[in-house]
Parts: C-alpha cells; sequence; structure tokens
C-alpha cells in the first residue's frame, strides 16, 4: 500500500501521479497498481516508473487515461491509499556512450528517469530523445531539462525522424508498430537497440503466463523476463 501525494494533470487525458512508501526503481521497470476496495477492475495495471526524487521519497508514474481502470486512477486525491505492487521487471541498461530515446505515446514514460540516470552517471555524454505524440505533445519542456536536443513528432511516424546510423546505443518504448519499425531501422545500420514491450499484465510477477512474448530462445514473460528486451531478441524477422 502507498499514499498518493500529488495526482496532477499535466495535459488532456494525462496525469503524473507521486507515491510516498515505493522503493525508487530502475529505469524501465514498472508498478502494478490498483485502487483499494475496487472490484472493476479485479486486476492491477502496469504503470512505468516516470521519475524517483530521493529528497522528497516519491516514485513518480506517468499515465494517459485510456480505460476505465486509469480513469478510475485519475480521479484518486492526495493522502488517498493505492495497491502497489513493485517494482517489477527488468529495466534498460545503462551504457557509458551516447544514448537516443524514442518513446511514442504513453511509452514516454519511462524515457524520463532513464534519461536523468544515463546523464547521472556521465554528464558529458550526448542524449538525443524523439517523443512522439498522435495529437499533442505531452511534457516536452520537462524532457529538453535533461537532453542535448528533443525531437517531437506529432500525428506522424516518430522513427521517421532517427538517425540509426550514429555511435550511440538505443531505446525504444511504445506501440509495438512503432518499436518493429526501430528495430528494422536499427538492423539495418547495425544499431544497438533495447526495446521496452507494452503488453497486458495479470499479476506482474510471471506466474499467470499473460504476457507470455516470442523471443528466439522461446516463449519468455515480459513481466518477469522483461519488459526490456534487446530488439532482436523479439523483433527478429
Amino acid at each position: 500500500m502507498a499514499v498518493i501525494l500529488e495526482n496532477r494533470r499535466v495535459e488532456e487525458g494525462w496525469y503524473e501521479l507521486s507515491l510516498s512508501g515505493v522503493p525508487g526503481g530502475a529505469p524501465g521497470q514498472f508498478l502494478m497498481l490498483r485502487a483499494p476496495g475496487v472490484l472493476d477492475p479485479l486486476l492491477g495495471r502496469p504503470i512505468s516508473i516516470f521519475d524517483f526524487d530521493a529528497r522528497e521519497g516519491a516514485t513518480k508514474l506517468l499515465y494517459q487515461v485510456v480505460g476505465h481502470g486509469t480513469q478510475l486512477f485519475s480521479t484518486l486525491k492526495p493522502d488517498q491509499e493505492i495497491d502497489v505492487t513493485g517494482p517489477h521487471g527488468n529495466g534498460f541498461p545503462l551504457p557509458e556512450n551516447d544514448a537516443v530515446l524514442i518513446g511514442g505515446g504513453v511509452g514516454i514514460a519511462p524515457m524520463y528517469l532513464l534519461a536523468k540516470e544515463l546523464r547521472e552517471r556521465e554528464p558529458q555524454r550526448r542524449i538525443t530523445i524523439h517523443l512522439g505524440f498522435r495529437e499533442r505533445p505531452v511534457l516536452e519542456e520537462t524532457f529538453a531539462e535533461i537532453a542535448d536536443e528533443i525531437i517531437v513528432n506529432v500525428g506522424g511516424y516518430v522513427t521517421d525522424g532517427v538517425d540509426f546510423s550514429q555511435s550511440a546505443t538505443y531505446f525504444a518504448c511504445g506501440p509495438t508498430p512503432m518499436m518493429e519499425a526501430a528495430a528494422r531501422l536499427a538492423r539495418r545500420t547495425g544499431a544497438r537497440l533495447y526495446v521496452s514491450l507494452e503488453k497486458r499484465m495479470a499479476c506482474g510477477v510471471g506466474a499467470c503466463y499473460a504476457c507470455t512474448c516470442a523471443t528466439r530462445s522461446g516463449n519468455k514473460r515480459a513481466c518477469k523476463d522483461g519488459p526490456v528486451f534487446p530488439a532482436q531478441e523479439v523483433f527478429y524477422e
């Protein structure tokens, strides 16, 4: 159980939820959230960790209202409690070279903590962030504070603006077609790309096998074995 510190609307349909009582996770990990005392929806919702503020002891999540579960989250108020488990899953690796981050839709959420950790580990590295949205940009200024360059795409294909020929490590999270496109482009240039899969999850710990995905080495569970994988492991055709 965690306590809500803030549930801030950042844009139409987008919210930043701050929680206390949750241990800080690694970039790419997620929490399973469920409103207490509610039977519909019965299962928790996986939400990527957006940021962790050690001084405030606040774990921050960025979510978009897309269904009944997230609509319910948007009504929660400060000082209310919420059922939380996690952090779950395996996060992104943190190499020392330059980085190119690609986030599409709600897939932008894990990219902030990733960029923040990469910057803290190697302040001189170059970080480029590509953000793709269907209708309007979200938190563009926030991402710009930790990146050397921000490239925003609205209504198009965010991967169209990505140069995969750079000497950098690439990271992507977003809709499956977006990550498939990124994997194809990375394969052509030999770029090293890691992807965070967006899958429906039930338990978050690998017990139910609801989020099974095909990989080169057989079926794996996105929640337990991922959600981060090398792109060539899950997009190999």
